[in-house]
């Protein structure tokens, strides 16, 4: 890779909402494993990390979406994992439900830009391997909530 294209940064709005993105991450990993309500999650993550360069509407409203519709999300992962989900790391499937959620509810966001950044975040705290798994599962969501799009 040149040394151009890795210093190459985002503008800024995109760049905010790739931080709330790897927050939203974070929050659901920990929600997945600890019995914590959603507010006290949001709390938590603005009391312990500097939120002046993120997309805060974007990270709580997409949040609060995945807690209160995490069936209606699971149901457009699930039938495309081609494994058991219990198998799957909770990084992975916490990537999973916020591309999920953005592909479903975030039309404004091409679905090229929802997947692309789901493989970096998966690269970045995923498994090793992981990014093409969630990168084949999600062109399938993409299938499925954005065709238009697919040209299919």
């Amino acid at each position: 890779m040149s040394q151009r294209r890795k210093n190459k940064r985002l503008p800024e709005p995109l760049a905010r909402k790739h931080r709330a993105r790897k927050r939203l991450v974070q929050a659901l990993y920990q929600l997945h494993y600890n019995d914590e309500s959603v507010s006290s999650v949001i709390n938590q993550f603005i009391e312990e990390q500097d939120f002046k360069k993120v997309d805060m509407a974007f990270f709580e409203k997409a949040l609060r979406y995945i807690a209160a519709n995490r069936t209606a999300i699971e149901a457009l992962i699930d039938p495309h994992l081609g494994r058991e989900k219990a198998s799957l790391g909770a990084v992975e499937y916490a990537v999973l439900m916020v591309a999920a959620y953005e592909l479903s509810q975030s039309i404004e966001t091409p679905f090229k830009v929802v997947i692309n950044e789901a493989v970096i975040l998966t690269t970045e705290f995923g498994a090793e391997g992981g990014h093409s798994f969630v990168n084949g599962v999600l062109k399938q969501v993409a299938g499925q909530t954005r065709p238009h799009e697919l040209g299919v």
